[in-house]
């Protein structure tokens, strides 16, 4: 991609002001369509309504042997191809190819510490930075959820003809790493962010080993 930003986004008059949005957003949720705990309260219920009176029904998955449950929109489906190609018990993707939405979780063999949540972080930042020389970091913090620091960053990357957004993260879990994304058009981003933080905060991780 040889556009630089600013010529993209002044292409893209409402992703430019998103864009801006979420760089200034820090802990700010009104540029959200639904805040993060309407999302967990929707999920804990089973259905989210929007303010367009669209309804989102969530169901639980299930998944790396029963050890880890997930609540995620029911237009998420398990994805053929990576069924077939990753191993199951270490890897788990699904996606709503229509709305253009993948999300993935990666058991990694590497071990991880709590401590060093910050460092793995930053080196994964470094690496997709490498790997995708059009990302655009947005945030990255600390979370702690459910007693355990989660490491999340936010990223935007240049794709024609939408730009995308990401957020990714990594826990320790039974010593080991486990990353993970939640991958979205920019443009969903009022949604899809809430909606990726409440599913992380409402996710049920077996610690036994």
């Amino acid at each position: 991609m040889t556009e630089h930003w600013d010529e993209f986004f002044l292409k893209l008059h409402y992703q430019q002001t998103l864009k801006e949005q979420l760089s200034g957003a820090e802990n700010d949720e009104s540029w959200m369509l639904v805040s993060i705990e309407e999302a967990i309260e929707g999920i804990l219920k089973g259905s989210l309504t929007l303010p367009d009176q669209q309804e989102i029904r969530f169901q639980a998955l299930p998944v790396f042997e029963d050890q880890l449950t997930l609540s995620l929109p029911d237009s998420l489906i398990p994805e053929a191809r990576a069924r077939q190609t990753m191993d199951p018990l270490k890897s788990y993707i699904v996606q709503d190819k229509l709305g253009g939405i993948l999300f993935g979780l990666h058991q990694s063999g590497q071990d991880l510490d709590p401590s060093q949540i910050e460092i793995y972080q930053q080196q994964m930042i470094e690496q997709t930075s490498r790997v995708q020389p059009s990302m655009k970091l947005v945030d990255e913090k600390a979370l702690s959820i459910q007693d355990t620091i989660m490491g999340c960053y936010e990223a935007i990357f240049l794709v024609s003809p939408s730009p995308y957004y990401q957020i990714a993260f990594v826990r320790s879990w039974h010593g080991k790493a486990v990353i993970g994304s939640c991958q979205f058009k920019l443009e969903d981003a009022p949604l899809w962010v809430p909606l990726t933080y409440a599913m992380l905060h409402t996710a049920t991780w077996s610690e036994l080993s």
